[in-house]
């Protein structure tokens, strides 16, 4: 590879990083914010609270259906330009919002947003990187992801001690505004060769069964969708839960977020400047993290075991989703990530419009502490899935390499 292509490959993931770093920022703000402003400001109960995150999910799961399979891979840059404009609206909409319905249709339609939006960024971080270093550039997206996070929440915290909760829509509102104007300026500056045939559902099927009988698929997938469990209970009930069993305001539940993803952005740029060699040992680490972290949230109403938990769960955050993601990106031709990505993101989608609903649910009838409770054997269950379909990969490539 020479130096001109080296320098442009460069630029252009400095700039798809910047653009990953104000999307996730105001993501994550709709996701944390939008749950504390509808209890707390339109005065919704927990059931209409979760509902928020559940809508969100919907419209999440039903771009992945709809749309993302079927974009052509020489498109995606238009379309991600397309999808956040539209995410910027609902946020500037978000402003005036007067009551829960208003806010659960945004919720809805910022959910379709970042549905076509997430899965396509992470295909075109894997057509702009050079194949050996593929790992290094995911790891390097994730970790930009976490520090959009940390400076998320902290901004958040900073913007709800001193003003009211919807001024947080405004600053984030020209985040998301800077987010779509660097992806346009980015889409202009990409170029994906492809053909221009359109991908036709049988397609799309057949493509979407191969990549869910590899092995290391699975195990990413089901390893991926174990964290979404302590990852929503964090997003959408903990500052509410640390209200109730802390006495922490939401504003102060924020900075202890900020440790959190801070966290977890170590952990991604130790993946991103480090190359890896047995990644699966890491993932078998974190699983154990998750349960254990996850359980402590729960334990006790002293707040010292409360910030053990976020730093156990801020690991495994780190490293799970960069693992998964490469883990998936090597199973499939580069021309097929949209469709792989977006069955991945499909089935994370379906956890995640459920997760809130049964967690808002049982929350509302018993406690926060009793969905923890309830829902960390499905949990430990997903887990074992996922390490049960590793085994067996490894034993099957260990037949065939024998075979040979």
């Amino acid at each position: 590879m020479n130096n001109a292509n080296s320098k442009l490959i460069f630029i252009n993931l400095i700039m798809l990083l910047s653009v990953t770093f104000t999307m996730r920022a105001s993501t994550n703000m709709l996701m944390t914010v939008v749950p504390v402003f509808s209890k707390y400001v339109l005065l919704a109960n927990l059931i209409f609270v979760g509902l928020t995150a559940t809508l969100y999910g919907i419209g999440a799961l039903i771009s992945n259906i709809l749309i993302n399979g079927r974009v052509n891979i020489s498109k995606t840059p238009k379309m991600i330009t397309l999808f956040l404009f539209i995410m910027t609206a609902s946020i500037f909409a978000f402003i005036f919002t007067k009551n829960i319905y208003e806010v659960l249709v945004l919720s809805f339609i910022t959910g379709s947003s970042m549905g076509v939006v997430q899965p396509l960024l992470m295909t075109v971080t894997n057509i702009i990187s050079p194949p050996d270093k593929r790992d290094r550039y995911i790891a390097a997206y994730t970790a930009s992801l976490s520090l959009s996070l940390i400076f998320g929440v902290l901004l958040q915290g900073y913007v709800i001690s001193f003003l009211t909760i919807r001024y947080a829509f405004v600053i984030f509102f020209f985040i998301s505004l800077a987010s779509s104007i660097l992806m346009l300026i980015l889409s202009g500056k990409i170029k994906i060769s492809s053909d221009n045939k359109k991908i036709g559902f049988r397609e799309i099927l057949s493509k979407a069964s191969y990549s869910l009988k590899q092995g290391k698929v699975l195990f990413a997938m089901f390893g991926n969708i174990s964290y979404a469990f302590p990852f929503i209970l964090l997003l959408t009930y903990g500052s509410i839960m640390g209200r109730e069993y802390y006495g922490i305001n939401p504003d102060i539940f924020f900075y202890f977020l900020a440790v959190f993803f801070s966290i977890s952005f170590a952990s991604r740029m130790f993946l991103s400047l480090k190359t890896v060699k047995n990644r699966d040992i890491i993932m078998y680490a974190s699983f154990i993290l998750s349960i254990a972290g996850y359980a402590m949230l729960g334990l006790t109403d002293y707040i010292y075991v409360f910030i053990i938990g976020l730093i156990f769960l801020g690991i495994p955050h780190g490293t799970i989703y960069p693992i998964s993601s490469y883990y998936i990106a090597t199973s499939i031709d580069i021309k097929y990530l949209n469709i792989v990505y977006s069955v991945f993101t499909f089935i994370m989608d379906v956890i995640f419009f459920f997760i809130p609903f049964v967690f808002g649910l049982i929350s509302d009838l018993y406690s926060v502490r009793m969905a923890i409770y309830a829902t960390i054997f499905p949990m430990a269950a997903l887990i074992i899935a996922s390490i049960i379909f590793n085994v067996k990969s490894g034993t099957q490539s260990k037949g065939t390499a024998t075979k040979l």
